[in-house]
């Protein structure tokens, strides 16, 4: 992906005239297409990633993820534009978590198209208004074609949603609507569930830190399970402690006697006698904790051997260096109040306990989890998935389809509303701006009919991947939208049907997929208007190359060459 060379050479800088600027644009646009073109859809392949490491082995995993792929040839490549490819990919997947495949291809298609429409004549700046205009009337045709999820424009309760829905834009998350491709069908309720319990109504927000997500080795995905509580990798301090149903304290600081002063190094009679009440010290917090009669105690901070053991002995679970996302997610699991340090003068209360069941599960060999759950009949705000794969690789891969499946879900709780799959609402869309385009004159209408072609770029991508032939099959498409079925699109089969929705439930959030299309036209949009690269070739300036800098020739101290 190296740019093209440069036309003119100033000292150590190098400048690219336009035509070549606009051509290296547009060869590193396509590349970047191309690596997830193929993946798209449910009838889309996946990418064998293959890497040599530091210590010479080879590593390697299959995805069809798009920000997967690219971030892959992060560090890996000079090439600014395919730099700023990878940044728009994790700049998405960072803030919606779904559609980064999509928003690459529309961010590449469109570079590429506004590209030729500049080399034919148009100018940059006629270019961009054309691309923003048809953008503001995609966005425009998706609220008329726009599917509720909920029964009310902002719900704030659960029982407002269609969760039938949600389920279908969760599996259509996990298994890019391709039944039987991965087993995670019947996780779409329970990834619902996981994400209305994060759901803060009153904040409008969906905290999906709330949801631990632990991939395990063994089994397949659909062992994978939905658990009223939450796992961590964590053992207690003395073993034999567990497992405990009963109350649970958490602590957002330490459990530490006072420290031994740092005089008393030498074994006399005054010393031993400060280290037994340190002893002492010890058993004065714990029974400071067992007043609160917790069957188990999390803390954040540190906790001395002593008190461990002190709470073991009065049959309490301790654990130690819960961090700090953990307690959040202990709390709303269990219900217990967050507090400070317990002390003597500072005692627990049973007041800011809650309730919960704490054991250990065995993963595959050696690894064991720990899980609290929630006690039966309780409604816990936080729930964890345990997400299983007959390999390592296996399991990481369905995590993170899960993970996609949350992150859609979620933009669909936050705004209700979801669109037709299958190149639909693309098709609608396109057929609208084409409708629009002969009202703006030759330049501004040239770039609205091509920007109409972008999103056609959609559906034709995924008649190639279904093995269709992508002109007929979009061809077809329009005539069908045209006679007025908005959903007409590709189902999960490959086949052309009037309503996806109807044939396959292909729903997607609204969110990601405006998201993406808004993201993808800025992106295109600001390549658009660079018209040439100026480039320094000089070595990267060193401050100790000064005159009288350390070490520099004439410094003081620097014998002259």
């Amino acid at each position: 992906m190296d740019m093209a060379e440069s036309s003119a050479t100033i000292g150590s800088w190098e400048r690219l005239s336009p035509e070549e600027t606009r051509l290296g644009i547009r060869r590193a646009a396509l590349e970047m297409g191309e690596l997830v073109r193929s993946t798209l859809g449910p009838l889309g392949v996946d990418k064998m990633i293959v890497r040599r490491m530091q210590d010479d082995r080879l590593r390697g995993f299959v995805t069809n993820d798009g920000v997967a792929i690219l971030e892959e040839f992060e560090g890996e490549t000079d090439h600014p534009i395919a730099n700023q490819f990878i940044g728009l990919a994790e700049t998405h997947e960072d803030e919606i978590g779904d559609g980064t495949t999509t928003t690459t291809l529309l961010a590449s298609d469109l570079l590429a198209t506004g590209i030729d429409l500049i080399e034919d004549g148009v100018p940059p700046v006629a270019v961009v208004e054309g691309f923003s205009i048809g953008a503001q009337r995609t966005l425009e045709v998706w609220d008329d074609v726009g599917i509720p999820v909920a029964n009310t424009g902002q719900p704030t309760t659960r029982a407002a949603f269609d969760e039938s829905r949600l389920e279908r834009i969760a599996t259509c998350g996990m298994t890019n609507g391709r039944a039987g491709s991965w087993p995670l069908e019947r996780l779409g309720d329970d990834v619902v569930d996981a994400v209305l319990r994060a759901w803060e109504p009153r904040r409008g927000t969906v905290h999906l830190g709330y949801v631990s997500i632990e991939a395990i080795p063994g089994g397949d995905a659909a062992d994978s399970e939905l658990i009223r509580g939450t796992l961590a990798p964590s053992e207690p301090m003395v073993e034999g402690t567990l497992p405990v149903d009963g109350g649970v304290l958490v602590v957002d600081g330490s459990l530490e006697p006072r420290e031994i002063r740092a005089s008393s190094v030498t074994i006399d009679g005054d010393s031993a006698g400060e280290i037994a009440g340190l002893e002492n010290e010890a058993a004065r917090i714990a029974a400071a904790i067992a007043r609160a009669d917790p069957a188990a105690v999390f803390v954040a901070g540190d906790v001395t051997h002593d008190v461990g053991t002190e709470l073991a002995h009065r049959d309490i679970a301790c654990f130690r260096n819960v961090k700090d996302s953990d307690v959040e997610v202990l709390s709303r699991v269990t219900g217990a109040t967050i507090r400070g340090p317990v002390t003597p003068t500072a005692p627990a209360s049973v007041a800011e306990c809650g309730r919960g069941a704490v054991r250990l599960r065995e993963a595959q060999g050696d690894t064991t989890w720990l899980e609290v759950t929630a006690p039966d009949g309780a409604d816990p705000r936080s729930v964890g998935l345990v997400v299983r794969g007959g390999t390592e690789s296996a399991a990481d891969e369905a995590r993170r389809r899960i993970k996609v499946g949350l992150n859609a879900v979620r933009a669909a709780v936050k705004r209700p509303v979801a669109l037709p799959g299958g190149g639909a609402a693309e098709l609608e869309a396109a057929r609208a701006v084409r409708d629009l385009a002969p009202k703006f004159d030759g330049r501004e209408q040239l770039a609205v009919d091509a920007f109409a072609d972008v999103l056609e770029s959609i559906p034709r991508t995924l008649a190639r991947n279904a093995a269709r032939d992508p002109i007929d099959a979009v061809t077809e498409l329009r005539a069908r939208h045209d006679a007025g079925h908005a959903r007409a699109g590709i189902d999960a089969n490959g086949d052309l049907v009037d309503d996806v929705v109807a044939a396959g439930g292909a729903l997607d959030a609204q969110l990601v997929r405006t998201s993406s299309l808004a993201r993808s036209v800025e992106f295109a949009n600001s390549l658009l208007r660079i018209d040439g690269v100026v480039r320094n070739t000089a070595p990267p300036f060193d401050p100790e190359d000064l005159p009288g800098a350390s070490g520099a020739p004439g410094s003081p101290g620097t014998p002259d060459a």
